[in-house]
């Protein structure tokens, strides 16, 4: 980084982390504390910076210039085979983003136990994450509580009947007559497989 003070570079990339990591700037108290200063002392560097063109304030908002803006979320590096291998090749060419998805509140995660939705992608083992919300839309895959149990399957509404689907043919649907007996818990919006 040219021109910078060691402070500035520690600033930009702090700043640049957060915005990469949570698509927006820290607040000044969060920068005086990642750099062990004052609050006054943190909005000296940004002024600073500011002048310098790497970043601007908008309605008290800190924000990077088109210059120092990372890109947000996790770099897709190109394609893999899962049939015949193929020459591997890394190349960046678009950024997933899962900031937006991540920050909302009510999000949840929990581990699946069993196989009755391997079908959908859904394994044993896996983490599901979930919107916290009290209904989906007739064939959205939900965490739903019966009773004390909760479980993950499609959702079908007919009527006054709900059928909770399993994605394994293996296992039978289960049929609620009364609704009062189910409780939604959340809108699974993800699986997520560790190896």
């Amino acid at each position: 980084m040219r021109q910078f003070t060691e402070r500035q570079k520690r600033v930009v990339l702090f700043i640049q982390e957060r915005w990469r990591r949570e698509g927006r700037a820290p607040s000044y108290r969060q920068i005086a504390a990642h750099l062990g200063v004052d609050v006054r002392s943190a909005f000296q560097h940004v002024t600073a910076l500011e002048r310098k063109g790497v970043l601007e304030r908008l309605d008290g908002q800190i924000e990077l210039s088109d210059d120092y803006r990372p890109e947000i979320g996790l770099p897709v590096l190109g394609r893999v085979a899962a049939g015949m291998p193929t020459l591997a090749v890394e190349n960046v060419d678009q950024y997933v983003n899962l900031a937006g998805m991540l920050d909302n509140d009510g999000l949840f995660v929990l581990r699946v136990k069993g196989d009755s939705m391997q079908d959908a992608g859904i394994l044993d083992g896996d983490l599901v994450l979930a919107r916290e919300q009290s209904r989906v839309e007739d064939g959205e895959i939900a965490v739903v509580l019966l009773g004390e149990e909760a479980t993950v399957k499609r959702v079908r509404l007919g009527g006054s009947r709900i059928r909770l689907e399993p994605a394994n043919r293996h296992y039978k649907p289960i049929v609620v007559d009364d609704p009062s007996e189910l409780r939604v818990a959340g809108k699974v919006l993800m699986a997520v497989r560790t190896f």
